[in-house]
């Protein structure tokens, strides 16, 4: 499972907190300049999907940070900053990064806490340190989990959760696990369906 664990975290980029609605959303009803760059960091980064240029991944980082100069724009520049980070695989400034950023800037409050757990394993996964890798990954996803204890409902925890349990626990166990929380919540299931497919699709590509 672990020898694509970068590979994944490329595919993946825990980005399911942020929909794109959300991150292009008007801050004021006036333009600004710093609301240009939020959308071409955006442009940018969707771009990165559908053709892999790692050029469009500098110039989104780029455009991000020039956003960031308008503080009450950086609840929508945080996670896509993450995941330009970790699909530059850019590890050390990603966990720097996540360490400066307040947690009231990220969308949702146990955010800062995950990333900061799955970016730890990631390292120790880089520094193959099975343990601390290991007990990162469980860190992130009970952070997720215990958010959710109060806040079942909440799609992208549901999808956090579950992206990050495709790192740690075998396919039969993620997909069982997903049966167990569409059993106990229904009104997820639409939400975990589409979920099951896309984790699917990358478990495929991983294994291509």
């Amino acid at each position: 499972m672990y020898r694509v664990f970068i590979s994944l975290a490329i595919v993946l980029a825990l980005c399911t907190g942020c929909s794109k609605k959300d991150q292009v959303k008007r801050v004021h009803s006036k333009h600004t300049v710093y609301e240009m760059y939020l959308q071409r960091g955006i442009g940018s980064l969707n771009n990165f999907n559908a053709t892999h240029d790692s050029s469009q991944l500098v110039a989104a980082g780029h455009y991000l940070d020039s956003a960031s100069h308008q503080k009450n724009l950086l609840n929508f520049i945080v996670v896509p900053r993450i995941t330009v980070y970790l699909l530059r695989a850019q590890l050390d400034e990603g966990r720097q990064y996540v360490e400066r950023v307040d947690a009231r800037q990220f969308p949702r409050p146990y955010l800062k806490e995950m990333y900061r757990h799955f970016l730890d394993a990631l390292m120790y996964n880089k520094q193959r340190d099975v343990e601390n890798r290991d007990t990162s990954m469980k860190g992130a996803v009970a952070s997720v989990e215990q958010y959710l204890s109060t806040h079942p409902k909440d799609k992208d925890a549901i999808s956090d959760m579950f992206s990050l349990k495709l790192y740690s626990e075998p396919s039969e166990k993620l997909f069982a696990d997903m049966d167990a929380y569409v059993k106990k919540y229904p009104e997820s299931k639409l939400v975990v369906e589409d979920l099951r497919k896309s984790l699917k699709a990358v478990m495929k590509k991983a294994r291509q």
